[in-house]
């Protein structure tokens, strides 16, 4: 190893809150937050803060054997009452976590989240000091994926009530059970860092002694910094940025688990474009009407993978491992470039709203890939489909990965898995799901994935259910997913011991480190 061991990363968000129940995107916070579970290099979850689970004959409780030397950052014993108490915190009515959906299925969580039980009623309570007891709804055979994200790691109870409103909004005002824990000194809007937290149980494993996260604005400024040495990474944002550093040793494709997409707005009964994407048919032309491989090369580069499915490729495989779920998707031939098909299919459904022509707007986040990926899609959609002219439209990013709702009648939207399961995906176009914006709903496919959230193991008949789940959702083209992005960087080539992560949060810095 080198004698110094600083890591200094980019991005494009100032620091605004440390609190894990206000974030949509944790980040590099991420590596401040430690968990029951956590994700090891082969994506597989593994035990964290928990030392071991017992479950019932019916495998709907979950009992946790806590650590009983893990500490908080301020050397505070983590206790089962700290997972207990951020739980019912994130489902708690003056927090509502954006994603508290992810709770879903745990007992009660779903009356809580619709107002009808307190946060209190959540099947979670701590039995003794280092025994924690979840009893679900019914049984989650994904519960251990789910429980490695982020949302799920513990609050400290003293600390949260010892500062109130001030909890997690400044540094000084927050505690950390991760393997770092961000300064409370030398922060600015343009600057802050994490430093290891020194109470980390396995903090013999932690290498790096700072990562330091600087704020771009302007990406000339952020590529000249790489260059000079002073950045570690550099996220590759153009086509052409892409195209120019294929070829050097230090650009690395990492996938994630994720889907770029279009949501269509058709809950209005008097609008003439929700009446035209009412139909499936409508849904089909648009899908048939665009090119995945090209739509993806020319805006994330040839590493994005065209999409099968909903279901990102390499989320998760079969029993013996070898099968891959989104190359066993069914319906494929929904999402295949078929110009003449779409065509067909176009007039027809123009046919039926009495249309020879007609103007659809476009909504993008306001981003550069959004951009590109907007004025893209927009060229192939009006020159394959006659008679559709295609308005673009902005949406804004605030902060906290928290964006604007979706305002156009197609929306381009990303969704990705927060956990190992095709499940994760699918669970999200069900009629109750918060994230299902487009109002889509069928019921042989809310029934499907109901099916195998209950299953009680990882087995074929699970494996098929989901599969027919998904096939329904492709024939309807209730969404239409079109490529999985992969994010293209430059890296300094001594650095060692990263793990990126294809699903949940991106990267994991605990056992980095610089070596000549």
């Amino acid at each position: 190893m080198t004698q110094r061991q600083v890591l200094t990363l980019a991005t494009s968000t100032p620091l605004t809150t440390l609190d894990a129940d206000k974030m949509t995107k944790f980040g590099r916070l991420n590596n401040t937050i430690e968990g029951l579970y956590q994700t090891n290099r082969d994506g597989q979850t593994q035990l964290a803060l928990a030392k071991r689970v017992q479950l019932n004959a019916t495998k709907t409780t979950y009992t946790f054997k806590l650590w009983q030397d893990s500490r908080w950052s301020n050397g505070d014993t983590i206790t089962a009452q700290d997972f207990v108490y951020a739980w019912r915190r994130a489902l708690a009515p003056q927090t509502k976590a954006p994603e508290a959906d992810l709770f879903l299925g745990i007992k009660n969580a779903r009356q809580i989240l619709a107002g009808d039980l307190p946060a209190t009623q959540l099947g979670v309570h701590a039995k003794g000091r280092f025994t924690l007891v979840v009893t679900l709804d019914h049984p989650m055979v994904e519960l251990p994926q789910r429980l490695a994200y982020p949302i799920f790691g513990p609050q400290n109870q003293r600390v949260a009530t010892k500062w109130g409103a001030k909890y997690a909004t400044q540094p000084k005002y927050q505690v950390y059970a991760g393997p770092f824990m961000v300064s409370s000194h030398g922060n600015t809007a343009k600057h802050w860092h994490l430093i290891p937290n020194p109470y980390y149980w396995d903090r013999k494993h932690v290498y790096l002694t700072r990562i330091n996260v600087n704020v771009y604005h302007n990406q000339a400024q952020e590529w000249q910094d790489y260059q000079q040495g002073r950045l570690d990474e550099v996220r590759l944002q153009s086509k052409t940025d892409v195209k120019s550093a294929e070829t050097q040793t230090t650009y690395t494709a990492r996938p994630y688990s994720k889907m770029i997409l279009i949501t269509y707005r058709h809950h209005s009964s008097t609008s003439i474009p929700s009446q035209l994407l009412r139909q499936t048919t409508t849904r089909l032309a648009i899908s048939h009407a665009v090119n995945r491989q090209a739509l993806g090369r020319n805006t994330y580069g040839k590493s994005s993978l065209p999409a099968q499915g909903i279901v990102p490729a390499g989320l998760s495989r079969g029993l013996r491992g070898t099968t891959d779920f989104a190359a066993s998707q069914p319906d494929q031939t929904a999402l295949t470039y078929q110009p003449k098909v779409a065509r067909q299919q176009w007039r027809q459904a123009l046919k039926k709203v009495h249309r020879h022509r007609i103007t659809l707007t476009l909504s993008y986040l306001d981003t550069t890939h959004g951009r590109l990926v907007a004025t893209q899609l927009q060229k192939q959609l009006m020159t394959t489909l006659p008679g559709l002219t295609v308005r673009l439209k902005q949406r804004a990013q605030h902060l906290n990965g928290h964006s604007s709702p979706l305002n156009g009648d197609l929306n381009l939207n990303t969704q990705q898995a927060q956990y190992a399961d095709p499940l994760a995906m699918l669970a999200l176009f069900t009629t109750t799901n918060s994230a299902n914006t487009t109002r889509w709903h069928n019921r042989d496919y809310d029934r499907l994935v109901a099916q195998a959230s209950n299953a009680t193991a990882f087995n074929t008949q699970r494996w098929r259910t989901l599969l027919k789940a998904d096939g329904i959702l492709m024939r309807e083209q209730g969404v239409t997913p079109l490529f999985q992005p992969a994010s293209t960087y430059l890296m300094n080539p001594h650095l060692n011991g990263v793990r990126f992560n294809t699903v949940g949060t991106l990267s994991n810095f605990k056992e980095a480190y610089f070596a000549r």
